[in-house]
């Protein structure tokens, strides 16, 4: 009855049925970093979303790139295809090298940025990029191939903008009906991560897709500012986690407590929080603080060493606990179950993390450092921003502000809850994402990019 009000004749009705039964018989192809494995913890971002995805699509494809440790499980209508993990492995050099060196992309970026000839490192980073790239391609047209896949019903999508995405888009050479779109993140996103700031073959990758989704405003504006010709490309499209069902607590014995989470790497700063810690709990000798940091080290003996350090510099009130790596679930457990006062982030860049998330829709205030999606999931809602480059003493001058001001911290911990309601509510945002790239593959209802 809906549809004969809204389309008003025979023909129109019967177009929108088709469509509907298209549309509902949409395939999936996704490219992880290890997801559904355990081996990156690259779960943190997808558990929630692959959730989502399958109740739209009929059928998810899951492509990782690594497929060690545990396989975790997945919906029933995913399937994970791990012979993309073993081809990359197998691959010969000399067949890389030789489709690299007769590539018009790497003359194309070695006359872009003739530097790169001189610069080793940059120069091994387009190599191993177009020799992803190429790779990706060509498994992507065996797996189309033997499967005999109509790709007009399938949409590519790629969970981080990199040679996969690259290798997808090569292919659209011999498939012109494939639709591919990318996620970015962080390290795929800001070029200044990296000495000195590049990323291989930035202009031929935006080409080739058909929507790059920034998971933050910040990083959309880098990317229209940085590369305006391709702003119809760029979108901005928030992750998300769901309502854990319960509010932390904060603490009510005395005791200030912090938590942090996130792998150990320069990147995070979790040492410059240590001594941010350290210093507030020494000009603060009177105050118990404990701070818990979940993640392991990128390295080994990493997470160990931080350890030995905070018991070795931290005065007699202050206590710091690594436990490790935790599942989400793990974490949300811990919420629950123990008071927390807040959340830090000090890294040097950042998407929007959603350890970030998962705090605030505790109703957790934040702390965090000045830089990338920092600055829109942290506001004077929900906490504090820091500069992009504390110093100890401005770490610890935020943690003097949730303890000496007990009435705003309540106001921050009502904030951080508002927000995820308002920005970060995975239903929500999920749902949207999910609105577009079907709008994007053609089946579906119309999607307004501004609502």
């Amino acid at each position: 009855m809906i549809m004969i009000l809204r389309f008003g004749n025979f023909q129109n009705i019967v177009m929108s049925f088709c469509l509907l039964e298209w549309s509902s018989h949409l395939i999936l192809v996704l490219f992880t970093a290890s997801y559904p494995f355990d081996v990156a913890t690259e779960q943190t971002f997808l558990n929630d979303e692959i959730k989502h995805l399958s109740e739209n699509f009929e059928k998810i494809i899951l492509v990782p790139r690594r497929c060690n440790g545990i396989k975790l499980p997945v919906p029933h209508n995913v399937e994970v295809v791990e012979d993309y993990f073993s081809f990359l492995e197998s691959a010969g050099k000399f067949s890389i090298a030789l489709s690299v060196l007769t590539s018009t992309l790497f003359y194309r970026d070695l006359l872009a940025h003739p530097w790169l000839l001189f610069n080793i490192p940059s120069l091994g980073r387009l190599f191993a990029f177009l020799g992803g790239a190429y790779l990706t391609r060509q498994w992507l047209e065996n797996l189309i191939g033997k499967n005999q896949m109509d790709v007009r019903q399938c949409i590519f999508y790629t969970y981080w903008f990199d040679q996969g995405a690259m290798g997808i888009g090569l292919a659209k050479r011999f498939f012109p009906d494939l639709k591919l779109v990318s996620r970015a993140h962080g390290y795929d996103l800001y070029e200044e991560r990296y000495s000195p700031p590049y990323w291989p073959c930035r202009p031929f990758s935006f080409e080739a897709l058909d929507a790059l989704f920034a998971d933050s405003d910040a990083g959309l504006k880098y990317l229209n500012e940085r590369y305006p010709a391709y702003s119809t490309r760029f979108e901005a499209a928030f992750l998300g986690v769901g309502d854990p069902g319960f509010i932390t607590e904060p603490s009510s014995d005395g005791v200030f407590r912090v938590v942090s989470c996130s792998i150990i790497r320069p990147v995070k700063r979790v040492e410059l929080l240590s001594e941010g810690l350290v210093h507030a709990a020494r000009q603060r000798p009177g105050q118990k603080i404990e701070w818990h940091h979940f993640g392991n080290g990128e390295f080994e003996g990493v997470r160990e060493n931080l350890q030995k350090y905070a018991n070795e510099t931290l005065p007699a009130n202050a206590r710091a606990f690594f436990p490790g790596y935790t599942t989400q679930q793990g974490l949300m457990e811990y919420y629950r179950s123990n008071p927390v006062d807040v959340f830090f982030n000090v890294s040097i860049s950042e998407g929007t993390p959603v350890s970030s998330m998962e705090a605030i829709s505790c109703g957790i205030p934040l702390v965090a450092t000045g830089v990338g999606g920092n600055c829109e999931i942290v506001t004077n809602q929900n906490g504090l921003l820091l500069s992009p480059n504390p110093s100890s003493e401005e770490i610890a001058d935020a943690i003097y502000r949730f303890i000496d001001v007990p009435g705003w911290a309540i106001e921050k911990r009502r904030g951080s809850r508002a927000l995820w309601r308002e920005k970060y509510d995975a239903n929500q945002n999920f749902r949207a994402f999910i609105r577009r790239l079907k709008a994007i593959r053609g089946a579906g209802e119309p999607y307004d990019r501004d609502r």
